[in-house]
């Protein structure tokens, strides 16, 4: 069943259920009323009568039965039985039937008011006191009119509740088909949307209900998705494009080795150049296998209290022994109150390859390899500047740093395949900071990296110095 049918039968339903409680409640409240005022009527009637049997003594019983029968306003099948206190019927207006004596003894033994239904004849039994004397009356008749009237009204409920639901389903279908009626439109946009325009979107209304809001979301998944197609395209195209040049001078440099009988020398010279286009095409391996995890590790990494200088030092000290021509300058902002401040929440290993990441492409970018490292502490987290005086990257190529084996014009001739600061930004994102690099050509880059300490998870926003 769609969501329309099921909005429309709920609607129905609950419409239905107010007008049928409503209709019972009216119909209950009416007999309730009608009989309340049969009886009062049929008591007020039987006790003039009494009253005039009892007053007057010309009044004969067969006269009283006469002017009884020939009273005006008279209701249908009118009974009328009256017995002294010493339980003799001393008037009755018609052969006492058998459900009349029952009543009867049932007053005599109680003495007090109460009411009796016998098919559609409503029987009042009551005391009178009058001279002295008790008298034991039973007063019956039937509420012709009043049952009439009922019959009428609830006849006329039947008809206003059938109405009421049918007009209910047929209201509830149209509004139903209206307030649904962006969602279907909704279907249709995100029905035409395939791989090949993933930059379409879906229209999102007056931005304000909830089919806007979800029309919003649906295009910022649909954003998401874009960015990582286009990702995933660049990526296949700069991995393909990677691997084919390191092995198709591979390829070149046995083919020519095998045209005729080389020296010696020769042997051992392509072979140690096949040797290192092999250790490239590792290296490369290594970072599309450290990108993938990152995209599907990374959610997995389990925290804990890291102590940031152990970090950097590391780093340092791992890059320095491995490229020794690398030279980096520690400096250190006397602002350090507490050792809290030295300990972020983090994975070790990963902050350890931001910053030998960071640093090693100051360092590779710059003509001396030389590269400064600025640290302040504060109260919220810590401020690390790296700082270089390379190249520097040009204003077009700044928006692209962080994409997978994205290369600016000036980096094409320097080792290296773009991986590493796209790993950069995803780890500190992962660790709830912020990377902003500013560059000017032929002046050098900053890259400054701002981190929550554990005692503060919100990352602060500095001004520079």
């Amino acid at each position: 069943m769609n969501i329309k049918s099921n909005l429309t039968i709920k609607f129905t339903a609950i419409v239905a259920a107010i007008f049928i409680g409503f209709s019972i409640f009216t119909y209950e409240f009416s007999e309730i009323f009608r009989k309340n005022e049969f009886t009062d009527r049929l008591y007020n009637v039987s006790e003039n009568v009494v009253y005039n049997y009892l007053d007057k003594v010309e009044i004969t019983p067969e006269l009283l039965k006469l002017i009884f029968q020939k009273q005006l306003n008279r209701f249908p099948n009118e009974r009328l039985i009256i017995a002294d206190q010493n339980y003799e019927v001393v008037f009755a207006s018609h052969p006492i039937k058998d459900i009349e004596i029952d009543l009867l003894k049932k007053l005599y033994k109680t003495g007090t008011l109460f009411e009796h239904n016998e098919e559609e004849t409503e029987f009042i039994a009551y005391t009178l006191q009058h001279g002295g004397q008790t008298f034991f009356i039973i007063s019956s008749a039937v509420d012709a009119a009043g049952i009439e009237k009922l019959d009428f009204l609830r006849f006329l409920l039947v008809i206003l509740n059938i109405s009421c639901i049918v007009i209910a389903s047929i209201s509830g279908w149209y509004f139903s088909k209206q307030a649904l009626q962006p969602i279907k439109d909704v279907i249709s946009q995100v029905d035409t949307i395939n791989e090949s325009n993933l930059y379409q979107r879906v229209n999102e209304g007056n931005g304000k209900d909830e089919i806007a809001n979800l029309a919003i979301v649906f295009n910022k998944m649909l954003e998401r998705i874009e960015k990582s197609f286009v990702l995933q395209k660049l990526f296949v195209a700069n991995a393909s494009h990677e691997f084919r040049t390191p092995l198709t001078v591979m390829k070149g440099q046995i083919e020519v080795l095998l045209l005729q009988e080389r020296s010696k020398e020769e042997y051992l010279n392509t072979y140690s150049s096949i040797l290192d286009d092999i250790q490239n095409l590792i290296s490369l391996l290594n970072g599309l296998t450290e990108l993938a995890a990152a995209n599907v590790e990374f959610p997995k990494v389990n925290f804990g209290e890291v102590s940031i200088l152990e970090v950097m030092m590391e780093s340092r000290d791992d890059l320095v022994k491995r490229k020794p021509q690398y030279h980096i300058n520690y400096t250190f902002k006397d602002n350090l109150n507490e050792d809290e401040m030295l300990v972020i929440e983090g994975d070790h290993s990963l902050l350890k390859s931001v910053f030998t990441n960071l640093m090693d492409n100051a360092c590779k970018f710059t003509y001396d390899n030389t590269c400064e490292v600025k640290i302040s502490f504060y109260p919220f987290g810590v401020d690390i500047l790296v700082i270089d005086k390379g190249s520097g990257i040009g204003t077009s190529d700044l928006a692209h740093v962080f994409e997978p084996f994205y290369r600016s014009n000036e980096t094409r001739n320097v080792p290296g395949y773009g991986i590493g600061l796209s790993l950069v930004k995803k780890t500190i994102d992962l660790h709830a900071g912020e990377i902003n690099i500013k560059s000017e050509l032929g002046r050098g880059t900053i890259v400054r990296v701002i981190l929550p300490n554990a005692l503060n998870k919100i990352t602060p926003i500095i001004e520079d110095n």
